[in-house]
């Protein structure tokens, strides 16, 4: 697939004089490299006494086109290659591993309307469910049709998702263990533009999962929004969900669900060059020692979890913490020390929202550690960026008990991450009429 973007782009770059009879038409390739060096000691959960850290080069290499026409058609495709440094062979025997990453095309009945259809990004708001998670290496995408309406100050986006696995000849028993994580979506996100200061956004959203022993469909809905204010000093963000539904079981009563989070944010420039933040986030959790089937801990989704609950992300990332919830409380520096460079320093004390008990089944203190997360910018060029940061996690007891670490096994007494990235990607204008 990759091969045949770059065939395309060249052929058309040699071709210029045969797309010149259309106006308004133009077409871009992006591309991307992307290696990120880390050390791990002690990411995702505690590194245990006896274990070594983990140092290795991993890189994501991506390929895109986009094509539009007449504000009327837009298409993207991107391909990408997500490898670790060493993996193959020197002398390869075999293809890498291409993935389709977009697949879209977008038309517009007006300047108002629009749909959107095929392999995409969803990314709204501060990508709290929704988010393109562009840490991760291979990122996020869906298999969604969206129909989008914009005017004026006001934004709605309707959209739908239905998955299989193959191409069935019968049966619609979708296995989403090694596929999209839910059998179908539907959502419809609203926001309105206030004035140029104050905005407010709201999200309903219905997933379905299918049960892989009898295929009986449960379903979860979230509802929620956010209000955003923000002028040259000041910068405030308010976020709520809820979340509801039942799980049917067979033979025995439905699994009901009643969760909800919310978070808010405040943020305060005292010159050009530095602010400070402050903020608290609350994800309902679920008592260890409780004996109830039903769910109350908040399931944060498919937003963006390594942007809000730690960089070292022990929370809603790899590793689970047994669906004790999360309070998290952090302050954050920022400091422009040029043009091209930026610090940033975040510091966050970490609780559950939910009981804890230990090895003896008691009561446990609901304090899980701090982290403290230092990270740079550097703009070498405008499609050159180099970036990196050093993370220390300072974990408690209680940690153990919700990362299921067994009685005998100790946790090492520095619990530390590093990292260092250089983010090359420019958008290259293969052809536009004039």
């Amino acid at each position: 697939m990759m091969q045949v973007i770059l065939f395309v782009a060249f052929l058309i770059f040699c071709n210029e004089p045969l797309f010149a009879q259309n106006e308004n038409e133009e077409l871009k390739i992006n591309i991307q490299l992307r290696p990120r060096a880390e050390m791990r000691n002690g990411l995702f959960a505690p590194i245990l006494e006896g274990q070594k850290p983990a140092t290795f080069v991993a890189q994501r290499s991506r390929i895109g086109l986009t094509y539009s026409k007449n504000n009327k058609l837009k298409i993207g495709l991107s391909t990408q290659v997500v490898n670790v440094w060493g993996n193959d062979a020197q002398v390869q025997t075999a293809a890498n591993d291409i993935s389709l990453y977009e697949a879209w095309a977008q038309l517009y009945f007006n300047p108002e309307w629009s749909i959107k259809i095929g392999r995409q990004v969803f990314s709204y708001d501060d990508e709290r469910i929704f988010g393109a998670l562009d840490w991760n290496n291979a990122a996020r995408k869906h298999d969604a049709a969206l129909v989008a309406f914009e005017k004026n100050r006001f934004i709605a986006n309707l959209a739908a998702a239905y998955n299989q696995n193959t191409e069935k000849i019968t049966g619609n028993f979708f296995d989403n263990s090694i596929s999209q994580p839910y059998k179908s979506m539907e959502f419809l996100w609203i926001k309105y533009k206030f004035s140029d200061a104050f905005s407010a956004s709201a999200l309903a959203m219905d997933l379905a999962f299918q049960n892989r022993f009898d295929s009986s469909l449960s379903h979860l809905q979230t509802f929620g929004g956010n209000i955003f204010y923000k002028n040259e000093k000041l910068n405030v963000a308010g976020t709520y969900y809820y979340q509801t539904g039942n799980n049917p079981q067979k033979n025995s009563s439905s699994i009901k669900t009643n969760a909800w989070m919310a978070s808010v944010k405040v943020n305060y420039n005292f010159t050009k060059k530095f602010s400070y933040g402050i903020g608290s986030d609350f994800l309902s959790g679920q008592d260890m020692s409780t004996s109830s089937r039903n769910i109350s801990y908040f399931n944060p989704l498919y937003g963006t979890h390594h942007k809000f609950y730690g960089t070292m992300d022990y929370f809603y990332v790899s590793s689970g913490h047994d669906n004790v919830g999360l309070w998290d409380s952090y302050v954050n520096l920022n400091f422009d020390s040029s043009e091209k460079l930026n610090w940033q320093l975040s510091l966050h004390h970490f609780e559950s929202a939910a009981g804890i008990v230990d090895y003896s089944g008691l009561n446990a203190s609901s304090a899980l550690g701090n982290e403290a997360d230092f990270s740079f910018k550097y703009d070498v060029m405008k499609e050159v960026k180099l970036t990196g940061g050093y993370s220390q996690m300072f974990v408690d007891n209680s940690m153990k008990y919700v990362k299921n670490i067994l009685p005998g096994q100790s946790i090492k007494p520095v619990q530390n991450w590093i990292w260092l990235s250089i983010n090359i990607n420019p958008d290259i204008l293969i052809f536009k009429s004039k």
